[in-house]
């Protein structure tokens, strides 16, 4: 006698494991997307530092030698380029730093995207070249004076050249604003040599 026979269901066991092999790409390329959007964003951000960087340092420059006014007299006399008021000169590098970053009497800039925060002079000295003999005046984020003397070429500035003539190094810090927001204190510092610049000057006119 024939007997009909009943096959059990068909069960698709791949269903479930394609299912979720879709959700892994698809969380991988979401991933990858976040990703890449992160090394944009900090790409930009390098970029931007740069701009500023180079920015920044020409008005640290440009400040520097608003600063240097040499001693006529000593000049006229021995023919040495020396800056004779450090005070004097510290006072003509703030009011020069104010005018060429566009800074507030808050010492805060109208661009935030460059400067965030109000801008701090944290140091600014004066480096007097005689012969071998180097007389440092350095004034502090205080305001205060400090002086002392060393030999041609053991003195260094902050950056780490060797200062070989009359020259002004200072520096700044202040705030930058970051990707998503964040903000971090930035320092920016330049040497200008005074005798060097004014021979470049003296060869352009």
């Amino acid at each position: 006698m024939w007997k009909k026979e009943f096959l059990p269901p068909k069960i698709n066991l791949h269903f479930g494991f394609v299912r979720k092999e879709g959700q892994l790409g698809f969380i991988s390329g979401l991933f990858m997307i976040l990703f890449l959007a992160i090394v944009l964003c900090a790409n930009l951000q390098v970029e931007s530092f740069q701009a500023s960087s180079l920015y920044l340092e020409d008005a640290l420059a440009a400040s520097n030698l608003a600063s240097a006014v040499i001693d006529l007299k000593e000049y006229g006399i021995s023919n040495v380029v020396k800056i004779a008021d450090p005070l004097a000169a510290y006072q003509l590098y703030c009011d020069a730093v104010k005018g060429n970053l566009g800074l507030d009497d808050q010492w805060e800039g109208s661009n935030q995207a460059l400067i965030s925060g109000p801008v701090t002079v944290e140091i600014y000295i004066i480096y007097n070249v005689q012969g071998n003999k180097v007389t440092v005046h350095e004034v502090d984020s205080t305001g205060g004076l400090y002086s002392w003397q060393g030999l041609k070429g053991a003195v260094t500035a902050p950056d780490g050249q060797v200062v070989e003539y009359t020259g002004v190094y200072s520096e700044i810090s202040f705030m930058v604003k970051g990707s998503f927001g964040m903000e971090v204190r930035a320092r920016k510092g330049k040497l200008v040599d005074i005798v060097g610049s004014r021979k470049t000057v003296e060869t352009a006119e």
